[in-house]
């Protein structure tokens, strides 16, 4: 069944009501609650092309929109609601919504099976019993629901508007504002994302098979800590990993994992043996957790595939170098010595002293242009990437004028950086100090800004290039 109408809705109600009002910069004198607000005003500062409702047992206005007493009352079609009212109140929500017409419920409302309490697992039951066969199909309950960019809803209102390629589901609505956040960051923007909680009715097995077939989606991220039907999981993962990039995260392997999963979603998280076996042979990548798929998902969409293995490492500080090499080879790359005769070429753009010329390169401070030296170990026919790395706090000259004069430079090394032909990445690593932080900040936003990738430490950078071009060679060979 296609969950279009999740996505693509002509008209949502967001559903809320507190006995405690919310003081909020511009909020009405109404028992609307924060989250209430959160998920009506971005609607409508995101520009949600559709019809907006309000519903609440109290009020007339909100934001100069009509508010209605209840879903039935709205007097024109309800594609989608967004519900945050008490657990107990939800089974008329539900009758409802069934009774107008609803195609989708997100129940961001928590206090369900979740809570181990064999009542609430009957309630969480009886939610879903009343919405079978009727055409209304819920999200949840206690999840975060969707982030759509090209609709103008979201959960996040410091998400990115733009759009992107990239999708991403997680029972974990924290995974979810994590990895959006961190991927942001590098410039990844995504298609949908959804947070979808107990899966009491839809599960990761609908989100995964839509996204396989989904124009918009070209990588497919998951957070999965337990399914109802393994079976139905490894047929849906072999269908996405067949079309397009697909990594999972899941947790909740250990023991104690185990009793935290079925404490956040209810979910059953089974034998993590089981789960590793079934991940392989379905053709996903498995992924420890958010910060490598974040690393993944920006090698996906801004690394392009390298020859072979063999990187040049860029950069100042000669400690530094080193340790970065060490980490290149421990995350599965493999630096090449640079030759006699290519050594001499590059030392004639250099002087002598404070430099490293065998890989890694160090081509010494910053007063110097590096344009010629970049130029020619692009040139290096054994060379399959160039990997920038930039350690900011073991510069030793941190004065304002200087800091900024650095900053300069790095902007323009980037531009020469990036007009490069061999595949290449950033990484600022070793950053400790508040200088350190803000330099992996600003040197982050230009990659993100030039589509570049960006890395914040090296073995991190060599083993989401290393995965990469495993998963190529494994699904187009004739590429890798």
């Amino acid at each position: 069944m296609s969950l279009d109408f999740i996505f693509n809705p002509r008209s949502i109600a967001v559903v809320g009501a507190t006995d405690s009002p919310v003081s909020a910069p511009g909020a009405p004198s109404t028992s609307f609650n924060a989250h209430t607000l959160i998920f009506l005003y971005t609607l409508l500062d995101w520009g949600y092309p559709g019809k907006v409702y309000p519903v609440n047992t109290k009020g007339d206005e909100v934001r100069g929109l009509k508010v209605y007493r209840s879903v039935r009352d709205i007097p024109g079609p309800v594609d989608y609601v967004i519900c945050i009212i008490p657990a107990d109140a939800t089974p008329g929500l539900v009758q409802d919504c069934v009774a107008k017409g609803v195609k989708g419920l997100h129940l961001y409302t928590a206090g369900y099976a979740e809570t181990g309490l064999a009542d609430r697992a009957a309630l969480q039951s009886e939610l879903v019993s009343i919405a079978r066969g009727s055409g209304l199909r819920i999200i949840g309950p206690n999840c975060m629901g969707v982030y759509r960019p090209g609709m103008g809803m979201t959960y996040g209102p410091n998400f990115p508007r733009e759009s992107g390629n990239v999708a991403f589901i997680s029972q974990s609505g924290s995974y979810t504002l994590l990895l959006v956040r961190a991927a942001a960051a590098r410039g990844v923007r995504f298609s949908k994302v959804v947070s979808y909680g107990n899966a009491s009715d839809l599960d990761e097995i609908d989100l995964l098979d839509y996204l396989a077939d989904d124009a918009e989606t070209e990588i497919i991220g998951a957070y999965i800590e337990g399914t109802r039907d393994g079976t139905g999981l490894a047929r849906v993962l072999a269908k996405a990993a067949s079309k397009k990039p697909t990594m999972i995260i899941k947790k909740g392997g250990t023991e104690a994992g185990k009793r935290g999963a079925s404490t956040h979603t209810g979910a059953m998280a089974g034998d993590d043996a089981v789960w590793d076996s079934t991940l392989k042979q379905s053709g996903v990548i498995r992924v420890e957790d958010v910060e490598e798929m974040a690393d993944l998902m920006t090698t996906f969409a801004f690394f392009p595939l390298p020859r072979a293995r063999r990187a040049v490492l860029f950069g100042v500080g000669g400690g530094a170098g080193v340790r970065a090499s060490d980490e290149c080879e421990a995350g599965g790359l493999i630096l090449p010595a640079i030759p006699e005769v290519m050594r001499a070429e590059l030392g004639r753009s250099v002087t002598t002293a404070g430099t490293m010329l065998r890989n890694p390169v160090d081509p010494g401070h910053y007063a110097r242009d590096w344009t010629a030296m970049m130029q020619i170990l692009d040139g290096w026919e054994e060379a399959d990437m160039l990997l920038w790395q930039i350690a900011p706090d073991i510069e030793a000259l941190q004065s304002e004028v200087i800091l900024q004069y650095i900053n300069q430079m790095r902007y323009r090394t980037l531009q020469t950086f990036n007009s490069l032909s061999k595949p290449k990445a950033v990484i600022v690593q070793a950053v400790e100090s508040d200088i350190g932080l803000q330099a992996l900040i600003d040197t982050r936003k230009m990659c993100a800004e030039s589509r570049v990738a960006f890395y914040p430490s090296a073995y991190r950078a060599a083993r989401a290039i290393s995965r990469y071009m495993e998963y190529r060679a494994r699904h187009d060979p004739d590429r890798a």
